[in-house]
């Protein structure tokens, strides 16, 4: 009876430790940079191959976090991996906020008044990547985040949801994605990230 009783033990316990190191598994090729930045953000992690990006840690000052030496790290690319209108290549990772992912940023400039940020975050979480715009005017605070006043001043100017489509692929799929999988044996692709949800905002324009 008492080796039936630790047979069945074992048998759980191997059961939970599968199940466990199953769930823990990174799902996509998002979860593969989120997991490899937590578990070496303070050390020599992988993204220190990618040529020349500066990779910074921002210490965290939050008055409803216990602990306060926590840090935030960001890589920033060089604007020559772009151009001058498509600048400003930030990736930030969140993890330790509430909300835990991966954000990247970068720019499309249509004239010397108006730049296209382009917003893309992934939660860790929910399995989800955001892609979302905003629009930038020059010499001002203000920018336009309003989904229908950005389609419409989007419009006026002649770029169109395929040209929005064409950008991102452009910065993440051939840039962003492309490096990662050069520095990564990674089990997703550009082509095809994994177990990831993705919303556009820009999709049914």
């Amino acid at each position: 009876m008492i080796k039936k009783l630790i047979g069945i033990l074992v048998l759980l316990v191997t059961v939970l430790a599968f199940g466990l190191h199953h769930f823990s598994q990174p799902k996509n090729i998002f979860d593969e940079m989120y997991f490899e930045m937590k578990e070496n953000n303070l050390g020599e992690n992988n993204f220190y191959k990618i040529k020349d990006v500066d990779i910074k840690n921002y210490k965290i000052f939050d008055k409803d976090m216990n602990e306060t030496d926590k840090f935030e790290p960001t890589i920033s690319y060089p604007n020559y991996y772009l151009d001058d209108y498509n600048p400003n290549l930030h990736l930030s990772f969140d993890l330790y906020q509430k909300n835990k992912g991966i954000r990247m940023t970068f720019e499309k400039r249509i004239n010397s008044k108006v730049t296209v940020v382009f917003n893309v975050y992934y939660s860790e979480r929910e399995k989800i990547l955001d892609k979302t715009l905003r629009l930038n005017l020059a010499n001002t605070d203000k920018y336009i985040d309003d989904q229908s006043k950005v389609k419409t001043y989007l419009t006026k100017f002649g770029i169109t949801a395929s040209d929005l489509d064409k950008h991102y692929n452009e910065i993440v799929n051939q840039k962003v994605l492309k490096d990662w999988c050069s520095i990564y044996d990674s089990k997703s692709s550009p082509k095809d990230y994994g177990d990831v949800t993705v919303k556009t905002e820009w999709e049914n324009w």
